[in-house]
């Protein structure tokens, strides 16, 4: 009886420790963190092996027929990423902002032929946008690519610079001329009105030819006319006074940048 008992135990022991070797270990999710750069950077090359192949063929990389395929080569490699899981949320959001960008620039091709007005503009901002994220991958999460296209992607990153440049030197001058009052005072002859302010320049940048733009509005808040005050020189740590004048007696004034350059 006694080892009738032994036995049935013995396999109950041996058939739960096959169930339990059957059973799969619970690995966790399947997270991108350490392929993104490589898939991003064969997509890279991937498109610009169709460039080259396109270009050897005598095409012309910049009809809208060609850009679309040479785009859409780089999607098909990278779309996978936006279903896929990341540890590091911050990567997660710049693939993500890079694959909405490559959309975006399908989008614009799609729209606007190489000749098409409004096409230099609308291909530059998209191109803009795609060589900053690149620039950032290649920064912050070492993107390497084929050697034979290291000099494409170092002119991508370089434009990247320049776009992030100019970006933080617009929101420079923005916060500049943010919390600036324009002060109102009426001429010695009736009728006209100047407008003025002195602002300190605060940053560490040589502004010139600074051109400010007041939108004047009555008191049922319409904008009645348009206004510049401007500057040919606004180096840094220097106060300026900015003024423009009118005949509209305005109850509000709302300001905005115009136009700048940096002085060299």
């Amino acid at each position: 009886m006694m080892k009738k008992i032994f036995t049935a135990i013995l396999s109950i022991v041996l058939i739960a420790g096959v169930s339990a070797c059957g059973e799969k270990k619970n690995e966790g999710p399947d997270y991108a963190d350490d392929e993104a750069m490589s898939i991003i950077a064969d997509g890279f090359n991937k498109r610009s092996a169709l460039i080259d192949k396109l270009k050897g063929q005598g095409k012309d990389t910049s009809e809208s027929k060609y850009f679309q395929q040479i785009i859409q080569t780089e999607i098909d490699n990278d779309k996978p990423l936006k279903a896929r899981q990341f540890k590091d949320s911050k990567l997660q959001e710049q693939v993500i902002a890079y694959l909405n960008s490559l959309d975006d620039q399908l989008a614009v091709v799609k729209k606007y032929s190489s000749t098409s007005a409004g096409s230099a503009e609308a291909r530059s901002k998209a191109y803009d946008k795609r060589s900053t994220i690149l620039k950032t991958f290649v920064d912050k999460y070492g993107l390497k690519v084929d050697s034979k296209y290291q000099d494409t992607l170092d002119d991508l990153v370089r434009n990247g610079n320049s776009v992030q440049e100019k970006n933080e030197t617009d929101q420079t001058i923005n916060s500049l001329i943010a919390s600036a009052k324009f002060d109102k005072t009426e001429a010695e002859y009736v009728g006209y009105y100047t407008y003025s302010a002195v602002i300190e320049n605060t940053s560490k940048i040589n502004f010139s030819n600074v051109s400010l733009l007041l939108a004047l509005y009555d008191a049922d808040g319409v904008k009645v006319e348009e206004a510049y005050a401007s500057t040919s020189s606004w180096a840094a740590g220097e106060k300026v006074r900015f003024e423009a004048g009118s005949d509209v007696n305005a109850a509000q004034v709302k300001v905005s940048v115009s136009g700048y350059e940096v002085a060299k």
